[in-house]
């Protein structure tokens, strides 16, 4: 989906960077021009007026006995201070061209060069010290309220600018976080979720392809179970077509067998026949029993029941299936029952498809180790046989409905293809997991419960 840029988000943050700063700047001049009107003490000034004066003090001093170079050093056009030179009365022997002054009032001075509090915003203050026994240096200067130190100044104009830029854009961040929690949320899989689209910039059009996403997505999902409950009704049809007409050719075989023992040829090919339809019917009843699994409708008869016990029968009922073809079945359990809450006929079927699988692809004259263990509050059973080595990108693909992984082999020892499967899905449906891992020749399938 497409949509038109009507402002564009650089430019918001940009008029909301400039605004911040700005405003930053003047909230600080503000608060740097209140603190200066409450400032009543003049300490830095003085201090540092005085620390001049004590050049211009050594320099006098230096020149006690020579008028001229007095009156030389007094009468420098300096922008900052001006110096005088008074008898002890006060009156002025030496100034500068354009001092003015012709009198300073001594006791006066003297009772304010310590003082540093004065209630105005810019004083006229004099340092003053003897010359001599009969004379006085008076330096003076206008000093102004002092300003906040720049290393204050500037921390606070910085956290006044984050503070503004974090406020003014607080709905568009908050916006964005509500775009990306909508982004969270489809894709846990709640399609009919959906982001409110606010402004005309660049974010809005985020959230309208959020939606439109949104709305093809669950478009997309619909299709798809349309197509799986097709497909599912295709295969019950088909599995019930199929079984109908077979049972038949399988029951009218039995009975020409019984009527046509003596003829070796005719049985030859009636038992192929018997085969063939047998392993038939085998594939109908496994596709039929995934399909069922696979839907939404499948329930699950849960009791309490040993594990033990359950892999015992189920040992026991495939021992026969493991000496036809020259196989040991070796069960091993803890001595400590372990119950489990399951659908006991299900969980049956996954352990005999997985050990039918096990009997299949088996080297001859080798082991099937069955072990039961137990794993925190679940229960594991693994299923051990020793085979052609499977590629580690392939073990999980044997879960996949009709994989093989030896084409050849799979057609020689038969099998619907679909066991695992079926495995597979009982196991999901009962919450456990079942995985398979190979090492050289070994090959194990574990199921937790």
């Amino acid at each position: 989906m497409k949509g038109k840029n009507f402002g564009g988000i650089r430019f918001t943050f940009l008029v909301i960077f400039l605004v911040s700063l700005i405003l930053s700047i003047v909230i600080t001049l503000i608060i740097n021009d209140s603190w200066r009107s409450k400032q009543t003490n003049y300490s830095n000034q003085i201090r540092n007026f005085t620390h001049s004066c004590k050049e211009i003090y050594k320099e006098i001093d230096e020149s006690i006995n020579n008028d001229e170079k007095l009156q030389d050093i007094v009468s420098r056009d300096t922008i900052k201070y001006k110096v005088f030179i008074v008898d002890k009365q006060g009156k002025v022997l030496f100034s500068p061209e354009n001092g003015g002054i012709k009198q300073f009032d001594i006791n006066k001075i003297l009772s304010e060069q310590y003082k540093s509090n004065f209630d105005k915003n810019n004083i006229m203050y004099y340092d003053i010290k003897s010359l001599g026994e009969d004379r006085y240096i008076v330096v003076s200067d206008v000093l102004y309220k002092g300003d906040i130190s720049a290393s204050t100044l500037f921390p606070l104009a910085i956290l006044i600018f984050v503070a503004l830029f974090s406020l003014l854009s607080y709905g568009k961040v908050k916006y964005i976080n509500s775009l990306s929690k909508g982004l969270v949320e489809i894709s846990k899989g709640n399609l009919n979720y959906r982001v409110k689209v606010k402004g005309r910039d660049e974010l809005s059009i985020l959230g309208k392809n959020i939606n439109y996403m949104a709305e093809e997505l669950m478009n997309l999902k619909e299709k798809e179970k349309e197509i799986e409950k097709n497909k599912d009704r295709l295969i019950v049809s088909v599995s019930h077509d199929l079984r109908t007409p077979l049972t038949s050719i399988i029951g009218y075989i039995k009975l020409i067998k019984e009527k046509h023992k003596e003829k070796d040829d005719i049985n030859k090919y009636i038992d192929i026949i018997d085969n063939k339809s047998n392993r038939l019917e085998e594939l109908i009843n496994d596709l039929f029993e995934y399909t069922k699994l696979t839907s939404c409708n499948i329930k699950l008869e849960k009791m309490d029941i040993s594990l033990n016990e359950l892999m015992r029968q189920v040992v026991e009922g495939m021992m026969a299936v493991c000496n036809q073809n020259a196989l040991n079945i070796l069960f091993e359990a803890p001595n400590e029952e372990l119950n489990i809450n399951v659908d006991p006929a299900k969980m049956v079927r996954v352990f005999e498809n997985i050990i039918s699988n096990a009997i299949r692809y088996s080297n001859k004259n080798s082991d099937i180790n069955i072990k039961i263990l137990k794993t925190e509050n679940r229960a594991m059973v693994s299923i051990e046989n020793e085979g052609k080595p499977i590629k580690e990108d392939e073990l999980n693909k044997i879960f996949d409905m009709f994989y093989r992984t030896d084409e050849s082999r799979n057609n020689r020892t038969g099998g619907s293809g679909i066991g695992l499967s079926i495995a597979k899905s009982i196991v999901e449906l009962h919450g456990g997991k079942i995985w398979a891992e190979c090492e050289e020749n070994k090959i194990c399938i574990y199921v937790l419960i």
